[in-house]
């Protein structure tokens, strides 16, 4: 019995025990299936996070995704309400039954918030109506907020200058400074036979800086309309979205100044020539448009040429300005005929080829076809140029004539002579200048300098006297100074350290004894305080020739020529006694301006102010004619009398006119050929020759 119970108990045991583990197998069973299948639902993605992520990448792309975000809500509700309004009018008639398009009007007129439920509507109506309003203001208010947030970011972002030019043909200009103003004053000029020309600024600038810039030193710019726009110029975007590819030329601007230090000119270098680069990217080689540059260093002119051949031209400001200086501190008033020449004002370079012809004509005969343009040289068929060609060589049909005239719509050949001038007056080549020696001072140290003094030293005579004075004789100077005097033994150099605030110290220079003093200017902040160092010294020293006069009673000649950064000081300088200036932005700028329009242009200018070849020279007039033959005289004439001696004739000087401003100086450059001049033995004629002889 016990045995039998036992073996009952046992087995009852041993059930239960199955039971439980059957149970647990099962709790355990759910529990993985569970953990499964919330792995499962963990890892797979949901049609409402496709679904937010969609809509989030949608959004995302900026405001015109958010309006038609707003607008489809707003149609959506439409659709909502107009239905809930369309079964509670079935249910619950709201009065007379309405047609559809006036429940639809009443539905979009309380959504956008402009009419309410109405007083005689019936609950349902006005309920529906209440829900339609507040959903409406909601939306409504949402629109307008989006609206004016985008239209305001879009003044943002004009104001940042970020946006898109739609422009063709313009002239693109990289870089800002105040070279600009020039430039584009230069660029207005040419632009005035234009309905509508357009000059682009890309700099990294704020736009509102440089518009309120323009604005306040461009006075008017008739024709001409500028766009600027803010960016890095060598970015490859903002060079798409100022035109780049459409652009007529290209300027880019160099930041440093002739003043700043060598490194400074270098890295400013390099960043032109990554412009150009990235020109060069944008465009492509076989779609470039002019590009013109300013460049110090003749390494990086070198880089920058080879970059795009035939598409980039370079400029060097203190090589073309020294020469420039030399030739103007030994002819009285030839700054003023350079800056008659370059630039849209006044006169111009143009290349010309008769459409019928040139009939077999000499280049000495060419200048007596040409009424109001005067010729210069030719530009051969196979693009080389001849200044000062030779008077007896025939033009062939491909020779272009290298003109100077106001405008190119004045220029026209004519097969037969338009004016019959006077051979009677005219003297031979036998007679000629006698050259003296010549003692020339130059004040300051630049990068202009020491191709000043070897330019000097090339072209006086034996035993002239070139003087240096400046305020830090470092080694540097010194031994640059030195390296020039050894190499031309025949001129007397000397090199002074000298106070320029100190007027006793200038004293001691004897500024008397000079032929011509140059004033060049230094280093400071910006063109104003260096303008400033310059006047002082300039007023000073003429106040010194006031006292030796006085005090010696002797007249002094000595011609003060001083370099000015900013052009605007021009009349401060013509007021302290300048005879002769130069204006460092306005020539560069007038240059760089032109170029742009006509880079062939280029390669006659660095004819001119080259020693080699042919030079500008204002020649006094008994050269030309007998004493007893000066006085009234045509433009003609003068032409003729100039080719007897081998030179070209391109304008006469009138020297009582010589400080009369409205009057050019007396400076008049390629009159009409029938112009009549009373010339007196004190008056020159501005040519084109070898030499000054």
């Amino acid at each position: 019995m016990t045995n039998d119970s036992s073996r009952a108990s046992g087995n009852q045991v041993s059930w239960q025990k199955r039971l439980q583990d059957n149970f647990d197998k099962y709790i355990r069973l759910v529990l993985t299936l569970a953990n499964n299948s919330s792995q499962a639902s963990g890892n797979e993605i949901t049609w409402q996070k496709r679904l937010q992520y969609k809509f989030d990448n949608f959004m995302s792309k900026g405001g015109m995704s958010v309006f038609l975000a707003l607008v489809s809500v707003f149609i959506t509700a439409f659709a909502v309400m107009t239905t809930a309004r369309y079964v509670v009018e079935r249910f619950f008639p709201n009065g007379p039954t309405k047609g559809t398009d006036d429940l639809l009007w009443e539905i979009f007129v309380q959504l956008i918030g402009l009419r309410d439920t109405g007083d005689e509507a019936n609950f349902a109506a006005k309920f529906v109506g209440v829900i339609t309003i507040f959903m409406g203001l909601v939306l409504f208010s949402s629109l307008v907020a989006f609206i004016t947030q985008q239209f305001e970011s879009r003044l943002e972002l004009l104001r940042k200058g970020k946006s898109l030019v739609v422009e063709e043909n313009h002239t693109l200009i990289l870089g800002f400074g105040d070279r600009v103003v020039d430039i584009i004053k230069e660029l207005v000029l040419a632009n005035e036979s234009e309905s509508d020309a357009v000059v682009v600024i890309l700099a990294d600038k704020d736009k509102e800086e440089m518009d309120d810039f323009l604005r306040n030193n461009i006075a008017e710019l008739k024709t001409t309309r500028v766009v600027t726009r803010n960016g890095p110029i060598a970015n490859l975007s903002n060079l798409d979205k100022v035109g780049v590819k459409v652009a007529k030329s290209i300027i880019i601007l160099n930041d440093s100044k002739s003043s700043d230090n060598e490194q400074f000119k270098t890295l400013s270098d390099a960043r032109v020539v990554k412009g150009i680069l990235a020109v060069v990217a944008a465009n492509g080689e076989e779609n470039l448009p002019p590009i013109i540059v300013e460049l110090h260093s003749e390494q990086y002119r070198r880089l920058a040429q080879n970059i795009a051949p035939g598409a980039v031209t370079t400029l060097n400001e203190a090589d073309i300005l020294a020469r420039i200086l030399v030739q103007t501190s030994r002819s009285v008033g030839l700054a003023r005929v350079y800056l008659n020449l370059v630039g849209f004002e006044g006169n111009e370079f143009y290349f010309y080829r008769s459409k019928s012809g040139w009939n077999n004509i000499t280049f000495g005969q060419l200048p007596f076809h040409l009424l109001q343009a005067v010729p210069l040289g030719i530009r051969h068929g196979d693009g080389t140029l001849t200044l000062k060609t030779n008077k007896d060589y025939k033009l062939s049909k491909d020779d272009e004539a290298i003109v100077l005239a106001g405008d190119d719509s004045t220029i026209e050949f004519f097969p037969e002579p338009v004016v019959q001038h006077n051979r009677i007056g005219c003297v031979e080549r036998n007679q000629t200048l006698e050259l003296e020696t010549e003692n020339y001072l130059i004040i300051g140290w630049n990068s202009k300098t020491a191709i000043a003094l070897e330019e000097y030293a090339k072209s006086v005579v034996k035993d002239s006297q070139v003087n240096l004075a400046v305020e830090v004789l470092t080694d540097e100077i010194k031994a640059e100074f030195e390296n020039i005097a050894k190499a031309y033994p025949h001129i007397k150099m000397e090199v002074m350290q000298v106070n320029m605030d100190s007027l006793d110290q200038l004293k001691t220079l004897k500024p008397y004894k000079f032929n011509s003093i140059s004033i060049l200017a230094g280093s400071g902040e910006n063109a104003e305080e260096i303008d400033a160092k310059t006047l002082t010294i300039l007023l000073e020293l003429r106040q010194f020739f006031k006292e030796y006069s006085a005090a010696t009673k002797t007249k002094v000649t000595t011609n003060l020529i001083a370099e000015i950064i900013d052009s605007q000081n021009t009349d401060l300088v013509i007021k302290a006694g300048v005879k002769d200036f130069l204006l460092t932005n306005q020539f560069v700028s007038k240059i760089l301006a032109q170029v742009s329009q006509e880079p062939d242009v280029m390669s006659i200018y660095e004819d001119l102010f080259s020693l080699d070849g042919s030079e500008l020279y204002i020649k006094p007039i008994w050269l030309y004619f007998p004493a007893n033959q000066i006085g009234k005289l045509t433009f003609a004439d003068c032409i003729l009398a100039a080719q007897n001696r081998d030179e070209v004739c391109i304008g006469v000087r009138i020297s009582s006119q010589a400080q009369i401003k409205n009057k050019n100086f007396g400076i008049y450059l390629a009159p009409t050929l029938d112009k009549d001049f009373i010339l007196t033995v004190y008056d020159a004629l501005i040519t084109l020759a070898d030499d000054q002889n």
